[in-house]
């Protein structure tokens, strides 16, 4: 018997929105395959303080986590200081099945698909730093764990119909109709995903005048990533020699790599209660080997089509901030930031048609949207004998950054984009002696929650 080959992507063109795993905070995906549908990039500023306060940091940046979140706040230090993040990230898994009956060019009848993303804890020291400041001269070394996920995706597709008979032409994956037959398909795609990306920070900031402050971080970047992806189908017609669960293709990734990249910013202070603050910060660009298994019934097509292997290119985003902090009065603390997130960065190079719902077609078009993160935060100091205490509250919004279908593709409703996600954060802090620094804070959302405690000890 002739094997029937499922042309997925007409198959199920048609199917509700949910298909798509991505997670809502999560920036990833740089093949259109589960095994990039959940990466959450830890892309807000480190500390717990900063944490309480929204992720609203720019503009005060006022102890060893700037060399991150503004390297120009490294002039604020007078002292030695030596900090510690530990952060515990909570994601929720996600499921979704929904049924569907198409009448389109390529297929007739009934398609029933579900999907569930399972990405697991973690608590991790996430952020380390040393600072020595100097009279006008601050330098600083620092740890930035900004990706450490660990993720099972699950796709199943149930097919039942007619549908056409395909076949590739010349490798560009274009759809070519020989025919049409009836099917009856089981499909899965099962990925596992155990990825980290670390950041090393040199960050040299100067005190141009009382009132100025500029400071840059050299950033080298480390990506590992260990992924596979496993294509399954099951084909109930009768007499058919695939009534069991069979490998149709399949892709694994097991590959590092290191970039350079550099943070820069400045902090004004125009008033003795107020400060300004602009920050750039450069993603690194990770370039990691992706092959295409030798094994299963159309391992054959996929490498005719993409090749035995290819570069699989992780940008992380770039981006741009602008914040404001003032004291209305003495115990308070109010701050603003304004971020532009070049979530655009993540079509470099994507390779689309290795999902199971558009493969093989490799001309399906992807977009995604840059995004402006707002956060806001509010701190007041109080006294409580000689310990000075902080209570700080705030939020942040997540602008849309899912990876989904070019309207013109015909895809949109499989590969659709997200929603806005608003967080709400609070923390509290408290100094020892003036030596030693205790802050924990809390980020809660509809997606994901994370709990941070962070520790400065002053020399």
């Amino acid at each position: 018997m002739k094997y029937r080959r499922p042309h997925t992507a007409a198959t199920v063109a048609a199917v509700l929105p949910l298909l798509l795993m991505a997670g809502a905070t999560g920036v990833g995906a740089v093949s259109d395959e589960e095994i990039f549908r959940d990466f959450p990039f830890n892309l807000t500023n480190p500390g717990a303080r900063a944490l309480g306060l929204g992720g609203a940091f720019i503009s005060l940046a006022d102890d060893s986590t700037a060399a991150q979140s503004n390297p120009a706040g490294l002039t604020n230090l007078r002292r030695p200081e030596l900090f510690a993040e530990l952060r515990v990230r909570n994601y929720d898994s996600s499921a979704t099945s929904v049924s569907s009956t198409l009448n389109g060019s390529f297929f007739q009848g009934d398609v029933t698909s579900s999907a569930v993303s399972q990405p697991e804890n973690t608590f991790s020291p996430s952020f380390i730093s040393y600072v020595k400041p100097f009279e006008i001269v601050s330098l600083g070394f620092s740890r930035l764990e900004s990706l450490n996920i660990q993720n099972r995706t699950l796709n199943t597709f149930s097919i039942n119909g007619t549908e056409a008979i395909v076949s590739t032409l010349d490798g560009n994956g274009e759809p070519d109709i020989t025919g049409f037959q009836p099917v009856d398909f089981e499909l899965t795609a099962a990925a596992d995903a155990d990825a980290v990306i670390v950041q090393y920070n040199v960050a040299l900031a100067v005190e141009v005048h009382r009132r100025l402050s500029i400071g840059v971080t050299g950033v080298v970047g480390t990506a590992k990533i260990d992924g596979r992806v496993d294509n399954m189908f099951t084909d109930n017609a009768p007499g058919s020699p695939f009534t069991q669960p069979t490998l149709d293709y399949s892709t694994r990734i097991d590959d590092s790599d290191t970039d350079i990249a550099f943070n820069a910013g400045l902090i004004w202070r125009p008033t003795d209660w107020a400060s300004i603050g602009a920050v750039y910060r450069q993603g690194p660009r990770f370039v990691l080997e992706q092959t295409i298994g030798n094994v299963g019934v159309r391992a054959d097509e996929a490498q005719e089509v993409f090749g035995t292997s290819f570069d699989n290119v992780i940008h992380t985003p770039d981006s741009y901030g602008l914040g404001l902090a003032f004291r209305p009065a003495e115990p308070w603390t109010i701050l603003v930031d304004v971020v532009q997130m070049e979530y655009s960065d993540l079509m470099d190079d994507y390779v689309s048609g290795l999902n199971r719902i558009s493969f093989p077609s490799n001309r399906a078009e992807f977009i995604v949207d840059d995004g402006t993160e707002f956060h806001l935060g509010v701190e007041k100091i109080f006294l409580s004998g000689t310990t000075p205490l902080a209570l700080r509250f705030g939020g942040w919004s997540d602008p849309d950054h899912r990876i989904r279908a070019a309207d013109t593709s015909g895809l949109l409703e499989v590969f659709p984009g997200g929603e806005r996600v608003d967080h709400y954060t609070a923390g509290f802090g408290m100094t020892l002696k003036q030596a030693i620094q205790i802050d924990v804070a809390v980020d809660i959302s509809d997606v994901n929650s994370n709990f941070v405690f962070s520790t400065i000890y002053r020399f």
